[in-house]
């Protein structure tokens, strides 16, 4: 073909087809605001954190990992919450999902890893003998499996169930002192009190019916929420290691959680989302990376994280979307 013109417009019309995204396929979209209860600046120089007169804008996307975006929200899956604070020094993504382990802390094995969540296409469900194979050869990643396979992997909700950062962040202040942290969304009411704890978890029974009966559950109680005019609450809680902690060598392993008794979290926060994302295409080409930070918060660069990291920009780029 010798018609450049025709030639620019098609490929115009083929680069501006999103492309899917590799995982976190299924989601939506929502926008709210994040404000603290008191000031941090103690603990860190993050502006976001540094008053409790300071109201930050949040853009927060609600996804499944595994699956398409035709996988019911009911199937055995871990849900993730990321929420993309919008500050003057520019943007911070915190990236949470319901398990607060991963299945390995070595970069070697997410080739493995990947084989187990794969049947037909990429990451498209639990290759059962795959996976607990991956399992029995990699005994670190028994915690995750368990909860994976437990009641914490069926839920037919995004709202209603806690969201753990698996990674671990830097706290810097002023001063230079650093403390090393991990964040719990915890869903409450308006008033702060606890959010009907009991729609936490289902059945695989019910899972398996909900899959074909309203497999959309998920992202239509969001729907409806907001379209209605509710809001959703999400308070914001910190695991706090000090720096010179005897767990310091501990502190960013994915396959442990950290004690709740030596580490208790504090609530520091809370976030309201009041809106849907009515544009399709931000939607699409909204992305999130656990190295995107801002002045006083930093990723500790262990190499599961900084793999994550790259992961997400580089596919971010791929898809044409803002990095």
């Amino acid at each position: 073909m010798a018609d450049f013109l025709l030639l620019e417009q098609l490929y115009k019309m083929i680069r501006d087809i999103p492309k899917p995204r590799v995982i976190f396929r299924k989601g939506i979209v929502a926008r709210g605001f994040f404000r603290p209860y008191m000031s941090f600046s103690d603990y860190t120089k993050a502006q976001l954190f540094d008053s409790p007169e300071r109201i930050t804008p949040v853009t927060v996307r609600f996804s499944s990992m595994f699956g398409d975006r035709g996988t019911p929200d009911t199937v055995r899956n871990i849900k993730e919450m990321d929420a993309k604070f919008h500050t003057s020094h520019g943007n911070y993504d915190m990236m949470c999902c319901s398990l607060p382990v991963y299945f390995t802390d070595s970069v070697e094995k997410i080739e493995a890893f990947k084989a187990a969540f794969s049947k037909l296409n990429l990451f498209d469900g639990v290759n059962s003998n795959v996976f607990w194979r991956f399992i029995v050869d990699n005994p670190e990643a028994l915690n995750c499996g368990l909860r994976f396979f437990s009641c914490k992997g069926l839920s037919d909700s995004y709202v209603y169930i806690d969201m753990f950062s698996v990674n671990t962040s830097i706290w810097e202040n002023e001063k230079g002192e650093k403390r090393f942290v991990r964040y719990r969304w915890h869903p409450v009411s308006e008033d702060g009190s606890k959010f009907n704890a009991d729609r936490k978890f289902i059945d695989s029974n019910t899972a398996e019916f909900l899959a074909g009966f309203d497999p959309d559950r998920g992202i239509r109680e969001i729907y409806g929420t907001l379209t209605e005019g509710r809001f959703l609450y999400f308070e914001l809680q910190v695991q706090m290691m000090e720096h010179n902690s005897i767990f310091l060598n501990t502190c960013g392993k994915h396959t442990l959680c950290w004690n709740e008794k030596l580490f208790p979290p504090t609530a520091i926060g809370k976030m309201r989302i009041e809106t849907l994302e009515e544009n399709c295409r931000e939607s699409d080409l909204l992305s999130f990376a656990p190295g995107r930070t801002v002045e006083g918060i930093k990723l500790y660069r262990d190499k599961i994280s900084e793999l994550a990291d790259h992961f997400f920009t580089i596919e971010a780029i791929e898809r044409g979307a803002s990095v």
